[in-house]
């Protein structure tokens, strides 16, 4: 949240899409948004967390791949990034942490 907070200016908020491609069939995408779509989910439903005023925000689609998952700030020396580090919807994910499988 710390640092979602310090990088969000505004009315900004963390959106956290899934599209196919990757190494394992589907991967998460971050962004910083401004505007609330139609299909975005909000609330207890939707939101992932809402906490001192940082917000992320799923869309309806996007929302079946990762319902109940947990999106942590990493920092490492190649790269700093949110990942989606515990998504009880994945079967198995990719050593790079972008990347998931579906259980089906």
């Amino acid at each position: 949240l710390q640092r979602l907070l310090e990088i969000a200016e505004g009315s900004e908020f963390l959106r956290l899409q899934v599209e196919g491609g990757g190494c394992s069939g589907f991967q998460y995408k971050f962004s910083l948004d401004t505007v609330i779509n139609p299909d975005d989910r909000q609330g207890q439903r939707g939101v992932l967390v809402v906490r001192c005023g940082a917000r992320v925000v799923v869309d309806m689609d996007s929302l079946a791949f990762v319902k109940g998952s947990m999106v942590d700030f990493s920092q490492e020396l190649i790269r700093s990034s949110f990942q989606v580090v515990s998504n009880p919807q994945a079967e198995k994910g990719c050593s790079c942490g972008t990347s998931f499988s579906v259980k089906f």
